[in-house]
This record gives C-alpha cells, structure tokens and sequence, in this order.
C-alpha cells in the first residue's frame, strides 16, 4: 500500500484577484484553511504529498508554506524531502494558469511545452466538431487571411511572443454603446491562450457577449454560418450597431463569444463531458476551482514510476474540488485506488461521483482536527 496526500486549499484570499482584504501574510482565514492540510499531513503519515495554490499568494506565505513542508531549497533549515516548483499550465493545455506545486514526489522539472492554442480546442457550436481538426481536414484557408488562420498563428502570433499568454484584441462596448474597459468586455484572440478559469462573477443567464469566468474570444466565421453574431473587423475598427470600435485583429470576419463548458474542461485537459452531473453555471465554477489534470500528472508520474499499476494506492484529498485528482490517477493506470475526498461544494462533489462513484466523501476538512481522526483503511 502507498500513500498520497494531494490538495490545494482555497485560494480566495490569497489570491492577487482577492481585491478587498487579501491576506499577504501567514495569518487569517486562508492560512487556517491551509493547516488543515498540515494537520492531515501529521496524522495521516503519506508516502508522497503533493500540495497547490496560485501563484499570485504573497512571497511571506509561499516561504512559510515552503519551511512547513519543509522543502529542500538548499538552506539550513530547509534539507528535507519536499520540492517547489511553479507551473504555468499554458505548458500542456491552452490555459494561461500559473500555479505553484510543493510536493515530495522527486526531482520535477517542467513539463514540455505541447504549443497548445486556444484555436486548438474551440469547438465548433454548430456541428460540435473541433475547428482546429476540421481545417486540417478540409485543408481550409479563408479567403481574407493570405495565408490561412494557421499561418495567421504562426506568422503574426507567434512571431510576437504571444503564444504563451492570451492575446488582447479589444473590448466590446456595453448596451449604451460605451467601452469602459469592464473585465467582462474584454476580447482575446483565439490564436493565443485562454486566460485562466476562475469561480468569479459566475451568472448563469450571462450572455455569450459577457463573461467574466472565461472571457470573451475571437476566432474567424469559417463558413458565415453561426447562431451567434458574426462582426466584421477592417482597418482594426469592428463595427457595431453602426459604430466603429478598436479591434486589432486582422481584416475579416469574426465570431465572439464565451467559451463553452466542453472548451473549458479541455482548457484543464479533463474528457468533454466531465462536468455533465450539474448546471453550466456550476460546471464552470468547479472547472475554474480546479486543477489542470495534466500538470498534476505529470507531477505524481515522478512519485509512481517505481510503483506497479496493480499497487494499493490510498489517497486523501484535502478541499478535492471536482474530483481532478482521482482522474490523474486513473489516468495513469492506477485502477487499485481508495480515494478520501474532504470536500462541502455539493456541485462540485456531485461532479467528482458521476465520474468516480467509488469516491469516499468524507465531508469538512476541519474535522482532521478532531481527536482521534483517522481514515478507515
């Protein structure tokens, strides 16, 4: 039997996005949250742990976490078996998601870059098919691009450096016709990256034309067709309702919109339909509280490559969210797999069991506290 430890506690107030009373030191809400994690790490006893947050949190705690997890940074006081590495998930998925990892799994280094674009996962609203894969298909160049959408990539987008951040082209204006830079107007291209989820601002009557959780992306009508407004761009100004606004894209056509929950699940490398248990409103709350399920595989692969596949594995997830971790490990081939999830968001949990129904829940992660916790292995 091997152990892990996985979790990531909840970056709410931490996080540089956290505008009204963020916490910038060890302290308050966010840390207690976090030494549920430690308190589960002392009474459980894991062969390997594995622990994540956002990048954006305050060096004073990064270097706290790093001493309590006591993380080999080449000090004195830090010559133990833990590592620190930070992870931009643009790496493996067409996320912009920077993230940093500690984890006791071995030497990590990071992952290859896979050169996945936004443009690469959109699907298709009218025939459900990937774009990206119908071009190659139908060897597509659209007439307004000299060379193509592909070559437009690689020729404008990659030329600039842009392929590892989202690319932004403009912003729509609002109902009375003004732009006022609102987060929710902001339009990027799809030939860079998706910029990262997040659970905020979440509306389930949003329209397709304000969206806070994933922003707003513009990608070429490939055939004029579409259910939702197609806009012309020429000499960088769209054309709106008879007014003309700033858009730096190329001369042509163009659709904007939201992305879907499917774009979303491939945006953290999960299968199309895992969020299908609840509403889109809640799908796209547990994808932006979740991890990129192909950073965390590459991760833990280093703490397995010596383990068989048919090996005991117990897991124990603090705050698991949408049941990513326990999809890595499947992933992986690891089919022997007790999971214990501490997790209170029903969606989230009722997403996690129609995809692993043998998930034991075990309810609020403050309850490692109690006297006498144990798992029941």
């Amino acid at each position: 039997m091997v152990k892990f430890l996985i979790g990531g506690s909840p970056c709410t107030h931490w996080s540089i996005a956290q505008r009204k009373a963020r916490e910038t030191a060890p302290e308050g809400e966010g840390w207690e949250l976090f030494k549920n994690y430690l308190i589960a790490k002392e009474k459980f006893r894991p062969d390997f742990f594995l622990y994540e947050n956002n990048k954006s949190a305050a060096q004073q705690i990064k270097d706290r976490i790093k001493k309590e997890l006591n993380v080999n940074d080449g000090t004195l006081f830090g010559s133990g078996d833990g590592r620190y590495i930070e992870i931009n998930s643009a790496l493996v998925s067409a996320q912009n998601r920077q993230r940093f990892y500690v984890h006791s799994c071995g030497e990590v280094f990071q992952p290859e870059d896979r050169g996945i674009l936004l443009q690469d996962i959109l699907e298709d609203t009218e025939t459900g098919e990937t774009i990206a894969d119908r071009e190659k298909a139908d060897c597509f160049r659209a007439t307004y691009y000299k060379c193509g959408r592909r070559n437009f990539e690689e020729n404008i987008i990659r030329a600039k450096g842009y392929q590892g951040v989202p690319v932004r082209v403009g912003c729509l204006p609002n109902a009375r016709g003004e732009v006022k830079e609102n987060q929710s107007k902001r339009i990027y291209s799809a030939a860079g990256k998706a910029r990262a989820l997040n659970a905020c601002g979440l509306s389930g009557g949003s329209s397709d034309l304000s969206a806070p959780h994933t922003g707003l992306y513009a990608y070429p009508a490939i055939n004029g067709k579409s259910h939702y407004p197609i806009y012309l761009v020429k000499n960088n100004q769209i054309e709106i309702k008879g007014t003309f606004y700033k858009m730096d894209l190329p001369d042509g056509y163009y659709i904007i919109r939201k992305l879907t929950v499917t774009e979303c699940c491939r945006l953290q490398t999960l299968p199309d339909n895992y969020c299908r248990a609840v509403s889109e409103t809640q799908a796209y709350r547990g994808l932006g509280n979740g991890w990129t399920a192909e950073v965390i595989i590459h991760i833990l692969s280093h703490a397995l490559a010596e383990i068989p596949k048919d090996e005991e594995i117990v897991v124990l997830s603090m705050y698991d969210g949408i049941g990513t971790g326990r999809y890595c490990f499947d992933k992986l081939g690891y089919k022997n797999i007790r999971y214990f999830a501490y997790e209170i968001e029903k969606p989230a949990m009722q997403i996690a069991g129609s995809n692993f129904p043998d998930i034991v829940q075990c309810g609020d992660a403050f309850s490692v506290r109690e006297s006498g916790w144990r798992l029941p292995i």
